[in-house]
Parts: structure tokens; sequence; C-alpha cells
């Protein structure tokens, strides 16, 4: 069964954003577990994290069709050690968050190498980040979105997708995602071109 769904809303809560799908007519949703534009965020409560999975199972959506979004300031990839050091406890701390929510899943963009360092470069720290959460935490897999390419951002081109992969140990908790939603964005002009 085809399961169609939105980003929504978890203002006021995580546990909302399902009644917000419902609202919607979504049969699945992404969500951001915290908000997306601050470094810090307070613990789920245990009250939270049970009206989150209490509405899940009211609204008949099943948690293994819930993707979750990490924050848009974590880059897996950065150049400076401290901003990546930064990143990547951010990123472990939105896996420990899916987890405490019974989400299996943490959907990312790999990151940006800022022009300070070569694409390769920061390809392969995002191997390395990737490791290190996935060994830091368990029950959560890593899913890779890929990017429209913007700026410095990688993950624009499978050729970066599979090298991320690639650096990053065998391990079942890392994957990509079915849709890769911003290919399109880096098609069109080529097709566009081919008329």
């Amino acid at each position: 069964m085809k399961r169609i769904g939105a980003h929504v809303s978890a203002s006021g809560g995580v546990e909302n954003a399902p009644l917000n799908a419902q609202t919607i007519g979504a049969k699945a949703f992404a969500l951001f577990t915290k908000n997306q534009r601050q470094w810090k965020a307070k613990p789920l409560t245990v009250k939270s994290i049970d009206a989150f999975q209490e509405n899940l199972a009211a609204v008949g959506i099943a948690p293994e069709h819930v993707l979750p979004h990490d924050s848009y300031l974590i880059n897996l990839g950065h150049p400076e050690a401290e901003a990546l050091e930064k990143s990547r406890n951010a990123f472990i701390d939105e896996m420990q968050r899916c987890r405490q929510l019974g989400l299996k899943l943490l959907n990312f963009h790999p990151g940006s190498h800022l022009k300070k360092i070569s694409e390769e470069e920061s390809l392969a720290l995002v191997s390395q980040s990737i490791n290190l959460a996935l060994e830091q935490t368990d029950g959560v897999t890593a899913v890779i979105e890929n990017t429209a390419g913007q700026g410095s951002n990688l993950g624009y081109r499978f050729e970066h997708l599979a090298a991320i992969i690639d650096g990053v140990d065998d391990n079942p908790r890392r994957r990509l995602p079915r849709h890769l939603p911003h290919l399109h964005l880096r098609l069109r002009p080529a097709y566009q071109s081919s008329l």
C-alpha cells in the first residue's frame, strides 16, 4: 500500500504532529523532533513521548511511516573541528530523540564543505560522522537525503551519496530514501534542454 503524507508541524510539542497529519488526511508524515533552527532543545518528557505514541495509534499511522528530519543547522561535513563536533553531537541527540519516540528512521542532508575543503574531504567527514553516530546510538537508521546542489552543499550527485555510503562501516542502519526528493530539480534543466 502506498502512503502519502507531508512534513507536518510539531508546534506545541511532537505529540501534535500525528494529529496535524490526520488533519490533512496523511497516511504518513515527516516532522522535526525539535526546533530545526536551534542547536539545543529541552529533553522530551515522558508525557510528551507517551502522547506522541498514543496519538500515532489513534490516527492509525504506524511508527515506520514517520520520517523525522534532523535540524538544518547540522553539517556532518563541516570543515572546522569545533563546528563539526557541535554538529555531530546534535545529530546524535536527534537520533536519540527518534529512539525515545519509537521511530526507526532519521532523515538528514549530508552537509557542506563551505568552500574551505574539497568535496572529497567533506564527504569523508560525513561518513565518519555517521559512523560515530551509529556507534553511539541504536535502533535508528540514518537516511541520507539528496540535495538540489545549491551553494557548497553535498549530496546533489549520485557519486556523493555513493562516497558517503562507501565510507560508512558495513551497517544496516544507513540507507537512501526511496523518493530522492530533490532529484527533479537537478534533472529538469537537462530534460528541458533535450527538447
